[in-house]
Order: C-alpha cells, then structure tokens, then sequence
C-alpha cells in the first residue's frame, strides 16, 4: 500500500509539473503564483464507453452480425477558475457495413475505426474565454473482408491546430474559431502505381506523372463564427463556417481530358440555425442548414469521351427535428429525422447504361433514428438503437459511387458512463 501510495504523489507531481510548464509558457502575463496554482489542482475524470453489436440491412441483403465499440476518455485538469486542461482521447469502431461519403461519393465500406487525442487549454478572463487547441486522427476504412487494417485506400490522416474566443454577454454568447488541418492519405497513390501492367505505358506515365502522386492529400484553413441567445423558452444558435482547401499534388482535368498545370482548390461556406427548448423530462431541438461548396476540379470520362466542368460543386440544404426523453433514473428514449437535398452543380445525371443527359444529379437522403438507454446498475445501461436511411436520385449508373439505395441497422449493447 506504501508503494501504491508513493507511485500515486509521484504521478500527482509529475502532472502538476506538466501544468506549470504549460501555463508558464502559454500566459506568463497572466501566470498564477506556482504554489498557489498547485493547491487548487483538480483532475476530474470523464469516461464514457459503449459496446454494441447488431446487423446492417443494405437494400433488404443482411450482412453477418458485427459489434461497435466507442469510447471516450477526458481527465480534466483543472488548475484554478481561469486555468483548465482537457485532453481528450475518442476512438470507435464499427464492424457493420454502411455508405460513406469519401472522394466525393458514397462508397460501401465494411469496417471502420477512428482514434482521436486531442488537447485543449481554457483560459478565462472574466467573461471571455481563450482555447488554443490540437489534435491528431487516424482513420481507417476497409472496403472488402480480406483487405488489411492500415492497407486501405481510403485510410487518412488529420493533423489540426486551432483556437477558439468565446465572450459571454447579458443578450447572448459570441464565439469565434480559427482552425488549420491537414488530411493525409497515405495509401491513396497506391492504386495507381499498381496500374502499370493493366493500362498502357503511355498513359500510366502521362497519368502519374502530370496527375501527381497523393492527389488526395489536403491542406485547409476554416474560419467559424456562432451566437447564441436565449428567448424564453427557447435557446438560439446561429452559425457560420468558412473553409479554403487546397490539393497541392491534384492537377486540374482540361475539356481535352489533359492535365494542366493549376491545382485543385475549393471554397465551403455553411450557415446553421438550431433552436432547442427543454420542457422536462422533453427535450425538443430543431436544426438547420445550407452548405455551399465551389471547387475549380472538372472531370473527364474517356470511356464516353464527356466533360464535365465543376464536377465537386454542390448547394445542399438540411433539416433535423428531434426530441428526446430524459427520465430522472437515467433512462432516455430519442427519436430523430433528418432530410438533406443536394444539388450538384455540373455533375450529369446518367442512366443504368452510362449515357449521359442533360439535367444534374440531384439527391435526397432521409435518416431516422430511434434509441433506447435503461440503467441497469450502477453506471451501467443498456442501450438500443435503430437507425433507417432512405437515398433517391436522379443518377441511375452506380458503377462508382451509390446514389440509390436504402439501409437499416439495428444495434444493442451496454454503455458504461463514469
């Protein structure tokens, strides 16, 4: 116990140092006395953990029974009422199949897992609030069963910096956030330097010399802005985000179906609005959106010998009403729908064939969801979920990415919430 004891001062140290270090070359200006900063320190652990297992449904064909797992680890470190750490550690996996949205359509994939550690630093000065923040991800997708964690192609990499001000006024609160990240896909190139003996020399020269080798890989910069009031009953939030990305490697496609010498480079604007009332134990949120996304790439379809200009650009508008029960023994029941119409710019809409026609690809998503959680003891719940998604559109050749299709997954596990 002696030793349990000594090992537990000693990490209590080694943490109290950390901080010191932190805040020291963070806010020096603003530095509280070391002694007195670490006699206020307090770590105060959250932790919430659920596994699930269940079966996905992709137009009526089941998939074999799989389990997902979530998590999420937080020990906030709290070193005075100005001063606060919070590392986060997030990570899930998911075994059932489902359509994701990656290289600009949706893929069937059917594994996923994602890990998250973030780090975020809180200074308050009365009523503002100053959060610089970090963070690095890793994604993995497998698209087939024999395909190898870390071998997928559409595997990436986010690395982000950010910071974020916050300032609280009697009418309502104003935030403002600039982000950088960068997205990373280190298997995407793969695929072409494997084509050498399928296409003809010429081409797989012209295509990996003039296209780049990681014509994935992305740089962004991402301004935010949100104010939120407070009408009796409800609570309003408006936002707005702005994004500039760049494909340093991704040349543009000509009408000759050529590579030119300008990169890939898109702008992507969002306004939102969300209005939630709590009418206990109801709890009532709506949410909306339009997103705009503009981007400079064109596509060529050799095979068919068709440009399209603009091929990336869409306007999409969503809608999610939801309400949710929270009964004072912890257990919730929720219920949600959520609609998004997309509009595509210079896509063209193609029939089972391939030919092309005239008018753009339009397509309409419907998402509900219903879920269940009942304490069972303790911190422990069972949890329950069903989700169903209904995708229609005018596009009729899926030979790269689903347009049409319908999904329903049902899950059910327990949840551990500390």
């Amino acid at each position: 116990m002696r030793g349990k004891s000594e090992n537990m001062k000693n990490i209590k140290i080694s943490v109290m140092k950390i901080g010191g270090l932190f805040l020291f070359f963070t806010l020096p200006s603003t530095l509280t006395p070391l002694p007195s900063l670490f006699a206020q320190i307090k770590v105060t652990p959250v932790m919430d953990v659920s596994i699930l297992g269940g079966k996905y449904y992709l137009d009526s064909e089941a998939a074999t029974f799989q389990g997902r797992f979530d998590a999420f680890v937080s020990p906030v470190i709290k070193f005075s009422d100005s001063h606060e750490l919070v590392p986060v550690y997030s990570g899930n996996y998911s075994g059932t199949q489902d359509i994701q949205e990656l290289a600009g359509g949706g893929v069937l994939t059917r594994q996923r897992q994602t890990h998250t550690i973030s780090l975020k630093y809180i200074y308050a000065d009365e009523f503002n609030k100053y959060k610089p923040r970090i963070s690095y991800s890793k994604a993995l997708v497998r698209e087939t069963k024999d395909e190898k964690w870390n071998d997928g192609l559409f595997d990436y990499n986010t690395l982000s910096f950010g910071f974020e001000a916050e300032q609280e006024r009697p009418h309502g609160t104003f935030s403002e956030s600039y982000d950088f990240y960068q997205v990373k896909y280190p298997n995407y190139a793969t695929l072409l330097s494997q084509s050498v003996s399928i296409i003809d020399t010429t081409t797989f020269n012209e295509l990996s010399v003039n296209a780049g080798v990681n014509t994935m890989d992305n740089a962004n910069h991402r301004l935010g802005f949100a104010y939120t009031w407070f009408p009796e009953p409800l609570v309003m939030s408006a936002s707005y985000d702005f994004t500039y990305r760049t494909y340093g490697d991704q040349s543009l496609v000509s009408s000759a179906g050529s590579f030119e010498s300008d990169k890939r480079s898109e702008y992507a604007q969002s306004w939102g609005l969300k209005m939630t009332r709590a009418m206990k134990p109801l709890f009532l949120s709506l949410k909306s959106n339009v997103s705009w996304l503009s981007s400079n790439q064109n596509s060529y379809d050799s095979s068919r010998t068709q440009y399209i200009k603009d091929y990336y650009s869409y306007i999409e508008l969503g809608l999610a009403p939801a309400m949710n029960f929270n009964l004072k023994n912890g257990a919730q029941f929720g219920l949600g729908v959520e609609w998004k119409r997309l509009y595509y710019s210079g896509r063209l809409k193609q029939d089972e064939s391939g030919a092309y026609g005239e008018s753009k690809i339009n397509q309409t998503v419907w998402l509900s969801s219903l879920f269940v959680r009942y304490p069972v003891y303790n911190r422990f719940f069972a949890r329950a979920s069903y989700n169903y998604q209904l995708s229609s559109s005018n596009m009729r050749y899926e030979a790269n990415y689903r347009y049409n299709y319908k999904a329903d997954t049902y899950l059910a596990g327990v949840e551990w919430e500390f």
